[in-house]
């Protein structure tokens, strides 16, 4: 119930049933009136649209307010005083229907524009966001600033459009797409809305996900990252997004908008289809083409099929009758509209497209189809414009200055960073040429680096790699188990045989590598096809615990006999040839050129390769293989991981003496945590060195990007589409 004191202050009292049933209240009860008449006033004044009329009724309903609620209270208030109503008709008169003008600042003072908005100002920060992207086209992600009168008309950060007034100021002040840390892992993306005043809502350790057991947490607190953390900002020659869900169609030349609005109220009224020029036709496909070329050079089907419908969805009047979907023929006119395009734009010298053009060709390959280099595993910046201002001379100076940086005994992190960004699309160009990898880690030693990788692929893609990668896997771990538990024969033996490990064992390293390996075999491949296995042994007698070389022999079956008789060298000459990788290995679509020798940490340590054999007749023989012939076994490896165990530890306790990725027959890393880790790397290196996938895992890896990093994750095999409907129920 509603009552007044003796004081004359209005209460109102809990009562069943609520105060705001009506029936108990007299329609004539003056505090009744008054609280109605406030809220009036309150729906008015945040109402996203005002008039003339609204203003002058806001006024007679704020006169009448206080005018009961002086009857009410017969003492002074300060309610509603002229000052606040001044305030509030100014406020509200900048709010109402009609046009608004904004100076925005890009950058700074140098680089000013003007925003007009017809319908008035925007009822959120992110409606006015969206203004100034379809305007002004911009594609990056940012927030907004705006003066503040009590802040002596300093800028700050816009988180609702009422702080703003007609021929206010903006500024737009671009996120950073990727923050680098120098811990040993990349930090996860962040939520970039607009208005926001954090632009990182939230940090995620790599591979220990907010889903993910106390178990992973524990495993990774070594993953902790510095508080030195160096913010990179994305470079405006670099796409800061892949392609737009939905697709965005943007606005065309003024005679064509003005054809298309006037279409459209025809279509709208009496369902007449525009009947187009082909000035005008030219113009919408100019414009779709400049909008596509921010996102891609080279749009796939379903990519086109996107724009298309979106131009049908914005513009109804230039749907085409008798085609299936409505839009058939616009997706064939913007295929031949984007192949003139690239035309253009490689006689201008865009990079991505000019790398594709007959002059750049390799000797043998001038045809235009032959080897076209285009993004196929949803790169975002596959082959981006050198940074305004640079030139390859100037960026060449910059790699050299980074070589000095990294031979140093005490790098500067932060240096390399910035250097690794600045140098990121004259180093992507040259990737594009296929240097050997040896000649390329001669020349970018930093780039293989865990660090680097991350930051690599986070360039390229726009998405965080690692704890990206461990956080998918982690969420979808229980339901590939109960997927894997379904699946029989031999795959499913050995699909059981891998997860036995895990089950007195929660160190998740190990079940990720469990997992990772059982999802090879689900799919009728085998994870050991890129894992090369050693047990490290003591290759004295064990009286000599002060010897520090190391044999490793590899993780393979013994067949010993009972006779310890003279070998036969025939037999162990056939098997020293059945141990060397086969040719059909070398399955990597990249450079052919013969591998070079490098200095490498294997040539340090003495390896020994031990084999018992069991031969003909009962004859043993032991087979010793030296260092050299033990680097050549690595140096065959065109793709892979290896690991080292001591002696006496079993697969299934996660512990390795090291683990390391092989490229083109060079250790490129080592000393990663576990197998999972060193997949996670060698994913990030065939995206930095566009590599191929292996032919023998290339399933494996289609979950890894399709899947588990969610790129390009619309068109998937078969078989991998199988997986992931199970995966879904």
């Amino acid at each position: 119930m509603i009552s007044i004191s003796s004081a004359g202050r209005t209460t109102l009292k809990s009562q069943e049933p609520s105060v705001f049933d009506g029936d108990l209240i007299p329609e004539d009860e003056l505090a009744w009136q008054v609280i109605l008449d406030l809220k009036e006033i309150v729906e008015l004044a945040v109402a996203p649209v005002h008039t003339h009329e609204t203003i002058a009724y806001l006024d007679v309903k704020v006169s009448e307010h206080r005018q009961r609620l002086r009857e009410l209270i017969p003492v002074p208030v300060d309610v509603l005083n002229e000052e606040v109503v001044v305030a509030l008709r100014q406020k509200l008169a900048s709010r109402m229907a009609g046009r608004v003008t904004f100076r925005v600042l890009f950058g700074g003072e140098d680089d000013a524009r003007k925003l007009t908005i017809e319908s008035g100002i925007p009822r959120t920060v992110e409606n006015l966001a969206f203004e100034i992207k379809t305007f002004f086209q911009v594609t990056e992600q940012f927030r907004l600033q705006y003066k503040d009168k009590d802040f002596d008309n300093q800028f700050m950060n816009l988180l609702a459009t009422s702080e703003l007034e007609d021929k206010g100021t903006l500024n737009v002040v671009y996120i950073p797409c990727e923050t680098t840390s120098s811990g040993p892992l990349t930090k996860d993306a962040f939520s970039t809305i607009p208005g926001t005043t954090n632009a990182a809502a939230s940090t995620t350790v790599p591979g220990t996900p907010s889903n993910a057991s106390s178990s992973a947490q524990e495993s990774n607190d070594s993953d902790s990252f510095s508080s030195n953390d160096t913010v990179i900002l994305s470079s405006p020659e670099t796409r800061s997004c892949s392609w737009p869900e939905p697709f965005v169609v943007p606005h065309f030349s003024y005679c064509a908008e003005m054809m298309l609005q006037t279409g459209n109220d025809e279509f709208n009224a009496q369902g007449n289809l525009l009947s187009l020029t082909p000035k005008v036709r030219s113009d919408i496909l100019e414009g779709l083409a400049e909008e596509i070329i921010k996102y891609t050079a080279y749009p796939k089907d379903e990519q086109f099929e996107q724009v298309a419908k979106a131009l049908i969805q914005s513009h109804p009047c230039l749907l085409e009758k008798g085609t299936r979907t409505g839009y058939c023929g616009w997706k064939h006119y913007m295929k031949i509209k984007m192949m003139n395009f690239r035309t253009k734009l490689s006689r201008a010298g865009h990079p991505e497209v000019a790398v594709n053009s007959l002059r750049n060709k390799r000797k043998g390959q001038e045809k235009p189809a032959a080897n076209i280099k285009k993004p196929r595993k949803a790169e975002v910046n596959f082959c981006p414009n050198l940074p305004r201002g640079e030139t390859r001379e100037s960026l060449e100076v910059e790699r050299v200055a980074l070589l000095t940086e990294v031979k140093k005994k005490r790098k500067d992190e932060a240096v390399i960073k910035e250097k690794m960004q600045r140098t990121f699309s004259y180093r992507r160009q040259e990737v594009l040429q296929e240097p050997t990898i040896p000649e390329f880690q001669n020349r970018w030693p930093a780039l293989f680096d865990v660090n680097e990788v991350n930051l690599e692929f986070m360039r390229l893609t726009t998405v965080p790699l690692t704890s990206k990668f461990f956080g998918q896997l982690d969420r979808y771990t229980d339901d590939l188990i109960r997927v894997f538990h379904a699946k029989g024969g031999s795959a499913g033996k050995k699909i059981g045989t891998t997860m036995a490990q895990t089950a007195n064992n929660d160190d998740i390293n190990v079940k990720r590598d469990c997992v990772l390996s059982s999802l090879s075999f689900y799919l009728n491949e085998d994870m050991d096809t890129l894992v090369k296995e050693y047990v490290e042994v003591n290759p004295l007698d064990p009286e000599e615990p002060g010897v520090k070389s190391r044999v490793l022999a590899p993780k393979c079956l013994n067949y010993i006999s009972e006779d310890h008789s003279a070998p036969n060298k025939k037999a162990a000459e056939d098997l020293r040839r059945s141990v060397q990788p086969k040719q059909s290995q070398r399955d990597v679509k990249r450079s052919k050129a013969s591998l070079r020798k490098v200095q490498s940490p294997w040539k340090s340590l003495r390896l020994k390769e031990k084999r018992t054999l069991a031969l003909r007749e009962g004859l043993t023989y032991e087979h010793d293989i030296g260092s050299r012939e033990a680097e050549a076994d690595i140096s065959e490896m065109t793709l892979g991981i290896y690991t080292v165990r001591m002696q006496g530890d079993g697969p299934g306790d996660g512990r390795f003496a090291d683990v390391g990725v092989v490229l083109e027959g060079v250790e490129v890393l080592h000393n990663l945590q576990s197998i999972s880790h060193a997949c996670v790397m060698l994913y990030g290196l065939i995206y930095a060195h566009n590599l191929s996938y292996p032919k023998s895992l290339k399933y494996t890896f289609e979950v890894f990007q399709k899947i588990l990093m969610e790129l390009d994750s619309t068109k998937l095999s078969p078989k991998v589409q199988a997986l992931k409907v199970k995966l879904l129920k």
